[in-house]
């Protein structure tokens, strides 16, 4: 497991709740490692992420948009068509960070704040 904070990072899943079954996936444990970005409306913003972060649980009190990369991502507010596959995700939920992601983008029309709780993959 990954050193951080004095702790264990925890796992996403816990393979041993409830009862051993794989019910965990369902229902990851509460993460000891949230931050919060305050995004101010039409603005952008990039988070560093945690040594050892293997998956992210995002909420935030209104619209914002993520993308992964290094630390020149850019998540942008899109103010038009993009068809090249390059928008950053509208509102995700649960994601796995992608391998080489240092940074996560974020960006957000209106202001609003951005919770992002961390796990990291269990070895």
């Amino acid at each position: 497991m990954h050193l951080f904070k004095d702790q264990l990072m925890k796992p996403f899943t816990d393979l041993a709740f409830p009862h051993n079954t794989a019910r965990g996936a369902l229902a990851p444990l509460a993460s000891d490692h949230v931050d919060a970005r305050v995004l101010e409306g039409g603005s952008a913003e990039t988070h560093v992420l945690p040594p050892g972060a293997s998956h992210v649980i995002f909420s935030a009190t209104g619209d914002f948009f993520a993308a992964f990369g290094t630390a020149d991502v850019s998540a942008l507010v899109p103010t038009g068509a993009v068809t090249d596959g390059a928008a950053a995700m509208l509102n995700p939920a649960a994601r796995r960070i992608p391998a080489g992601a240092t940074h996560i983008g974020l960006a957000a029309a209106q202001a609003c704040i951005v919770t992002m709780e961390f796990y990291g993959d269990g070895s």
